[in-house]
């Protein structure tokens, strides 16, 4: 145990080059591992000169040719050199050491570089089995001096050693390859990802709190989603209403423009006495080849020759010089007032229809109001002269909407409608009424009303459609509209388009309709987005809710592997006691009236370690404590440290139990890793011997300082356990007195305790600073058979148990 650093190994020193006088033929020297009571450690051979340790010496002067015999056993054994075991090298200049070898004196200089295990066993054979021929007493300082020499020259260049690592590193590097280093990577992350799922499932805490944050989140999410949704087409469909409702107040807003024409053009029929007969000079409808009887002496205007059902004749009525006056004072008035309406080029003409009969228009062929607009074919003129003496109450096609004008009480408007003249037209009418007893009448459906007719403007839909602005409103907003109206043709609803946008068809379904307040026939106006209602982010909000729920699942659940690890290692360092009063700045400092400790360490350690790389070395601690470590779990031992090549456990602390069942764990731990260091081999086949030693009785335990904060021992009883442990022998294990006594009350098993003799068969041991104690050999041990006794007792020891573990006050 002594001797060693911290971690249990030599500590390391750089090699150093040494420059030797070599002889013409090497010799070898045979340099094998020290045979601590029987275990055989590793055989390192070398191929050096002829020379003893004490000519191996820097800034020193010559000393006395001398022969080194390395022994083994008794036995030199020559072995093949090993690979890069001296290396020549030019003479350094400025130096001048020289030797003698078999009384031959040469220049020769070599430099050879000298490893730090080399030197410990040049050590080793030079202090304990190399055997010098040198005379006198001087051989023994003079190795002691060569050797002091060599750690000077090593401290004096260490730069060899630091250039010589960096130079084995780089070609390690080198040989290295890019693809291994993925490779390497890939795999660290898969096992990563292994050792975290593994963690992950295998822990209910910490699944289903990942799986409830991910169902939460979801929900959560979709909620969020679907209220935004619902809000968003709220709005928009707001958005559309507000739209439709413009558009209503455009097109009322023109209507009640198209009223003043109307109301002022009945005014002058009313008030001017140059129409104020000429419903009478038109007359009833009167055909003289159906009703010959009748209407052989009328005035009426006949039908019209080929037009006899829809159109009169009104030649002789208007190509008189009465007629013609009555025309230039109608086209007077007529032009007037379309100038003063304020509805520019859509009011495209105005007429009359006396008898329901259009007698008069204005103008006759309009081009002007046509020019410029890029709804109709560039030249396009409304001619109206097939519309004078149409006979509205008369034709199939228009006698609904003039018979329903006669009865009205106010402006009648129908349309667009395709007119005789062409283009789609608005149609506004409005019923004149006059005294019936002058004669001003006219009957419908057999219902005589004091009507002289009615006036009639005619507003062209392309120029309104394109005054409203309606398409651009509509694609500013990135929204279709579809504008119908509904006519009744032969009692049955007949629903016609008058207007729509492009891509009209999307409004089909999910859109916002409004009824306009404008026309007797019904205008309803349909509204929808490019897009629909509902936002397009729907299509990847859900998936984003769902992505981003995954990964904040996947977080909470690394955060709490992260955690469960951080803690299992805690649990491995320390009681969970222990960690709760560290984590409330406390201090942790228990009493234990009986525990029994284990020591053990290796047998010719610190010689192994000399021969072996530190890698070996860490893989061979590694793998047989990590056994042990497996067996203090199955036992129920707490595992304290190992300090190098020493492990130190105890039972009955931090988990508290009665001192035989305590001493009944430890024991049953360490005739199980005596089995296990048994049946050991290192990578090379070399097998390990250990020593331990147990001891029982009071002690302390606490975690002392803040940095790096450890779990440890402190009483007598470690000082005790440390003595058995030293004083013991190879592959065995040696207990206290107070062990063996608690061992005699195991609760389950029958040890077996030896004496233990020296070689006169005195009892006992001499223990530093405790004089000779009385101690014991455990052999093996035995399992007792179960009797309801046993049971009994171990019923009560159970019930000692569980009072025992209750927590108790800080000393």
């Amino acid at each position: 145990m002594t001797g060693k650093s911290s971690n249990g190994t030599v500590p390391d020193s750089p090699p150093a080059e040494v420059d030797i006088m070599m002889p013409s033929s090497p010799i070898n020297i045979d340099i094998t591992g020290e045979d601590v009571d029987g275990c055989i450690t590793r055989r390192n051979t070398l191929t050096t000169s002829n020379v003893s340790s004490s000519n191996i010496a820097s800034d020193q002067a010559p000393t006395p040719p001398s022969t080194v015999e390395a022994e083994s056993n008794g036995s030199e054994r020559p072995a093949p050199a090993e690979p890069g075991s001296v290396s020549d090298s030019a003479p350094e200049p400025g130096s001048s050491v020289s030797s003698s070898v078999n009384g031959e004196k040469t220049g020769q200089r070599v430099r050879r570089r000298v490893s730090y295990a080399e030197s410990v066993q040049s050590t080793g054979s030079s202090t304990q089995n190399t055997k010098s021929t040198s005379r006198g007493g001087s051989s023994r300082r003079s190795s002691s001096m060569s050797m002091g020499g060599i750690w000077g020259d090593f401290t004096r260049r260490s730069s060899v050693w630091e250039m010589d690592s960096l130079a084995s590193l780089d070609d390690e590097v080198d040989r290295f390859s890019c693809k291994e280093c993925c490779v390497e990577r890939l795999e660290s992350a898969g096992r990563w990802l292994r050792s975290t799922l593994a963690t992950a499932f295998s822990k209910p805490s910490i699944f289903i709190p990942s799986l409830l944050l991910f169902i939460v989140l979801v929900v959560c999410g979709l909620l969020i989603v679907y209220g935004f949704d619902n809000a968003t087409a709220e709005s928009r469909k707001q958005t559309a209403i507000s739209v439709a409702e413009q558009t209503d107040l455009f097109f009322v807003r023109v209507l009640e423009n198209a009223f003043l024409p109307l109301f002022t053009m009945s005014m002058f029929i009313q008030e001017l006495p140059e129409f104020h007969d000429l419903d009478l000079m038109v007359g009833d409808r009167c055909n003289p080849a159906s009703d010959p009887l009748n209407c052989t002496e009328s005035t009426s205007a006949p039908p019209l020759a080929g037009k006899e059902t829809t159109h009169r004749d009104l030649a002789g009525l208007f190509n008189t010089t009465e007629g013609r006056i009555i025309q230039r004072k109608f086209d007077t008035i007529a032009s007037s007032i379309k100038e003063n309406s304020g509805l520019g080029k859509a009011l495209v003409n105005i007429q009359l229809a006396p008898k329901g009969v259009v007698s008069m228009l204005y103008p006759m062929v309009n081009c002007e109001d046509f020019v410029g607009n890029p709804r109709v074919e560039e030249g396009y003129c409304m001619n109206n002269t097939g519309a004078w003496g149409h006979d509205l109450l008369n034709d199939p096609k228009r006698v609904g909407i003039a018979r329903a004008t006669v009865p009205a009480k106010g402006v009648v408007t129908a349309g667009p409608l395709n007119l005789i003249q062409g283009g789609d037209t608005f149609i506004a009418r409005l019923p004149i009424n006059m005294d019936p007893d002058e004669g001003h009448i006219m009957v419908v459906d057999n219902v005589t009303y004091p009507c002289w007719g009615f006036v009639v403007v005619l507003l062209d839909w392309s120029t309104l459609k394109e005054q409203s602005n309606i398409y651009k409103e509509f694609e500013n907003e990135k929204m279709q509209f579809k504008l119908t109206r509904t006519d009744m043709i032969n009692g049955e609803e007949v629903v016609k388009s008058i207007a729509e946008s492009e891509n009209s068809e999307i409004c089909a379904s999910g859109n916002v309709t409004l009824d306009l307040d404008t026309g007797d026939n019904g205008w309803v106006i349909s509204v929808c987005f490019n897009d629909g209602f509902s936002p397009n982010y729907k299509v990847w909000a859900y998936p984003i809710v769902f992505i981003g729920s995954f990964i904040f699942m996947i977080l909470l659940m690394l955060v709490l592997v992260s955690k469960t690890q951080l803690e299992s290692i805690l649990l491995r360092l320390m009681p969970p006691r222990a960690i709760k009063k560290l984590r409330r700045g406390e201090t942790i400092v228990e009493k234990y009236d009986m525990v029994t400790i284990f020591f053990s360490d290796i047998v010719g350690y610190t010689k192994m370690s000399s021969e072996m790389t530190p890698q070996e070395v860490m893989k061979m601690l590694n793998d047989l404590y990590s056994k042990f470590d497996i067996e203090a779990a199955k036992h129920g031992i707490f595992k304290v440290e190992t300090i190098g090549d020493a492990y130190i456990a105890v039972a009955g602390c931090p988990k508290k139990c009665s001192g035989p069942e305590a001493a009944q764990r430890m024991a049953l731990f360490a005739l199980d890793a005596m089995k296990i260091v048994k049946d050991y081999q290192t990578d090379d086949g070399a097998n390990v011997c250990i020593r331990a030693g147990l001891a029982s009785g009071p002690c302390v335990a606490g975690v002392i300082g803040t940095a790096l904060p450890k779990y440890t021992l402190f009483g007598d009883t470690v000082n005790f356990a440390a003595r058995m442990e030293q004083t013991s022998q190879k592959m065995k294990i040696q207990i206290s007195p107070s062990t063996q006594r608690m061992l005699l009350d195991a609760p389950a098993y029958d040890f077996e305790c030896v004496e233990r003799r020296d070689d006169s068969g005195e009892l006992g041991v001499e223990l530093k600073g405790k004089g000779r104690q009385y101690t014991y050999w455990v052999e093996s041990a035995t399992k007792m058979s179960t009797s309801p006794k046993t049971d009994e007792i171990a019923a009560e020891k159970a019930k000692m148990v569980d009072i025992l573990e209750q927590p108790e006050e800080n000393v």
